[in-house]
């Protein structure tokens, strides 16, 4: 194949600074960027800027550290002495994408974006460059401790760093603070707490439901069910890497699922991550499971109904099994067809990803920061309210990740959960019988990857 660099049709997409791949990111960004104040241009770059005029390409999926990327582009690429280009896309795109750009001669990109689920793909074909001895020679710059100890891992696979935590984002349960002051309930803790909340809450009558969640067939249930096992204490693969769907846990887990559905809004089966939090926002739910990265949709937006009147708290867990709160990372690395640019986007990188930028883009929108440092800063803390509770979890060590396991087969995976278990939700099966089912599919899908 080709190089990129060299291919009038690639070079062309590359040069378009922002490419949007699906309309729910181009709505966000637009009112994001709307509400920024704008860089004013600067024909110049900064006297002594590493970049020495050049430009720097990016490929990034469309979520709040892209959008204050955009906001801040132009300022970021006078700094650094040059210009930053975006092409910011869609999640299933950002990763297609990225392997289409491995398999080119030359990279036509400086930094991608990774989702931490992605790593052992990304390792097992080889598409990222590993970071270990540019971290430890660029230790000062980076310092590797002031990331939560679980972002920084999660960019790591089998001891190698491939790349550098730009979001991190747990699954938070948000809820309604006002309503449960009001009714002199504490926030849910347990499993058994959030069903008998949910009831209390549910007025139908009011369009008022318990709780939200991703109920969506496919990815969005997949990912919702994998973190339901975790509150059951059940991870999806044992010690040997093969799948334990089909226990009495995993099978609690589902019938926890079962359970939510007289309290939540008659489309949660076509619910996924975007459509809850707006109707959350609107008050058409008290409690839902969301992303701490997202909260400036409940805090921020205009049209929000709760704003300041949300709080933000670890996960629920089922009597008996250990807290956790699911954390998912967005972490941006250096592809490994890199070729003579391999010094140049690697200084971009520990500097984009430093403590200070890191804070400049908190401050243009960033709510995921994961740094302590720059969760625990007074003003950044007041504005994003979600990162106490992500910075005492992760203090804590009660933030994970083994609910979704880094292996190459995550995606097929997510997809036998939340096909099955939508099917279950449907009526067509027990809980009993999707256990099973999705074992069984998982157990041939395994099988495959081992041959």
């Amino acid at each position: 194949m080709r190089s990129a660099q060299n291919s009038p049709t690639m070079w062309k997409r590359y040069r378009f600074p922002i490419v949007i791949g699906v309309v729910c990111v181009a709505a966000v960004a637009l009112w994001f960027f709307a509400r920024q104040p704008h860089d004013t241009p600067a024909s110049a770059p900064v006297e002594g800027g590493f970049l020495h005029g050049q430009s720097i390409r990016m490929l990034v999926v469309g979520d709040p550290f892209s959008i204050a990327l955009r906001a801040g582009a132009r300022e970021l690429g006078r700094r650094a002495g040059g210009t930053v280009e975006l092409e910011v896309v869609g999640y299933d795109d950002v990763r297609r994408l990225t392997l289409l750009n491995a398999r080119d001669a030359r990279s036509g990109y400086d930094i991608v974006s990774f989702d931490s689920v992605w790593v052992a793909e990304y390792a097992d074909a080889q598409v990222l460059l590993p970071l270990d001895d540019f971290v430890a020679a660029s230790a000062r710059t980076i310092q590797p401790d002031d990331f939560l100890e679980v972002a920084y891992k999660q960019a790591q696979f089998k001891g190698r760093q491939l790349g550098l935590p730009i979001q991190s984002h747990p699954e938070l349960l948000w809820i309604r603070r006002d309503l449960f002051q009001a009714a002199r309930l504490a926030a849910p803790a347990t499993t058994d707490e959030l069903l008998a909340a949910a009831k209390r809450f549910t007025q139908p009558t009011q369009k008022q439901f318990g709780i939200c969640w991703n109920g969506q067939r496919g990815q969005a249930l997949g990912q919702q069910m994998a973190h339901f096992y975790a509150a059951f204490g059940q991870p999806l693969l044992n010690a040997a890497g093969r799948p334990t769907l089909d226990t009495p846990r995993g099978v609690a887990a589902a019938r926890f699922a079962q359970s939510l559905l007289p309290y939540s809004p008659p489309d949660v089966l076509n619910m996924a991550w975007d459509q809850r939090p707006v109707r959350f926002a609107q008050g058409g739910c008290v409690m839902t499971y969301e992303w701490a990265a997202r909260a400036y949709l409940v805090e921020e937006d205009a049209s929000s109904k709760v704003a300041g009147r949300v709080g933000y708290e670890a996960a629920p867990h089922a009597s008996g099994a250990k807290p956790v709160t699911p954390i998912g990372t967005w972490s941006l690395g250096v592809p490994a067809n890199i070729g003579s640019r391999r010094d140049l986007a690697l200084q971009f990188l520990g500097w984009l990803t430093s403590g200070e930028i890191e804070r400049w883009l908190a401050e243009r929108g960033n709510g995921g920061v994961p740094r302590y440092s720059v969760m625990r800063a007074t003003a950044i803390a007041q504005r994003y309210p979600a990162l106490q509770t992500v910075a005492r979890l992760g203090s804590s060590g009660q933030l994970d990740d083994w609910m979704r396991p880094a292996v190459p087969q995550w995606s097929a995976l997510a997809d036998i959960l939340g096909t099955v278990y939508h099917d279950m939700l449907r009526g067509e099966l027990t809980p009993e019988q999707a256990a099973g089912r999705a074992q069984e599919q998982a157990e041939t899908l395994f099988a495959l990857a081992g041959k």
